[in-house]
């Protein structure tokens, strides 16, 4: 059967943190998007200067969907040890890198050298808060929106637009691909105090085609994206030496619907987060 799995770079799962916390004052909702644009900006770009190792427990459940969204068979259950760092091979200091250990399967613990199957998450390069940096806000269209729904009590909402859209790239490994591109828009969920995002909402702006290799047999009909939409919401999380308070991401929600594939909703819940001080010492945050 032909695997497959879409890609929003905008919230791969990465490890996306800014310290501090605070309650939110109705009269912070004067703030003007110029403002906001800045705050969020500094904001995150401070995230990036501060950012310290960090590792904690990554579980994936995957559920195959049916043409009508509903669940198709078990759904596959992975657990990762998940890594973020900042990427060494990169000449810029703001990307970081994503590395994944499969501990185990569907309850059974993984073999040695057992490599994670087509549509598991993978080790690479995310893409995380860097667009709501001052250098590449300009490729996207942004505007305050206080009146929409579903975000955390208090918060603001940020509506933003790829435009234009981001090329769309396909990569074939035997009959699985992973396809990126299509624009993205969506919301940003941010405290209008400190200016740290707590929910980011992105969908595929633009669906589009995957042309499909003439030399594979195993796929037969025309592939297309339809939809791909995530979810990330982040918890608070409590760091010692030094002491500090940092939000993090628990959970990451996405939904990705094919015609002419497998579509497939993933839950991937991050936990028991610890930080490296040393290169061979580990602290763990105390959190519930």
């Amino acid at each position: 059967m032909l695997r497959a799995v879409h890609s929003v770079a905008l919230v791969a799962a990465a490890l996306w943190a800014s310290a501090g916390w605070a309650q939110v004052p109705d009269a912070a909702a004067g703030r003007t998007l110029p403002t906001v644009l800045r705050q969020l900006s500094e904001r995150t770009q401070q995230y990036y200067d501060r950012f310290t190792s960090i590792i904690c427990t990554e579980t994936v459940r995957q559920q195959d969907l049916r043409r009508n969204l509903a669940p198709a068979g078990r759904p596959r259950v992975t657990i990762f040890e998940l890594s973020v760092s900042r990427d060494p091979k990169s000449q810029d200091a703001n990307d970081l890198r994503i590395e994944r250990t499969l501990l185990s399967v569907n309850g059974r613990p993984a073999r040695k050298n057992q490599q994670p199957g087509c549509t598991d998450p993978k080790t690479g390069t995310p893409e995380p808060l860097s667009f709501l940096l001052e250098k590449n806000q300009p490729r996207f269209r942004f505007a305050l929106n206080d009146r929409a729904a579903g975000g955390p009590a208090g918060a603001r909402a940020l509506s933003f637009i790829q435009s234009p859209p981001e090329p769309v790239s396909v990569k074939w490994t035997d009959n699985c691909f992973n396809a990126e591109g299509g624009g993205q828009e969506g919301r940003v969920w941010f405290d209008p105090v400190t200016f740290d995002v707590l929910q980011v909402e992105a969908r595929l702006s633009t669906p589009f085609h995957v042309r499909v290799p003439q030399i594979s047999v195993a796929v037969q009909s025309p592939i297309f994206v339809e939809r791909a939409e995530t979810t990330v919401r982040f918890e608070r999380v409590a760091f010692e030496k030094p002491d500090e308070i940092v939000l993090l991401p628990h959970s990451v929600e996405t939904l990705t619907v094919f015609r002419g594939a497998t579509s497939l909703r993933t839950e991937q819940k991050l936990t028991n987060f610890r930080r490296f001080i040393a290169e061979s010492k580990i602290r763990t945050a105390e959190f519930q």
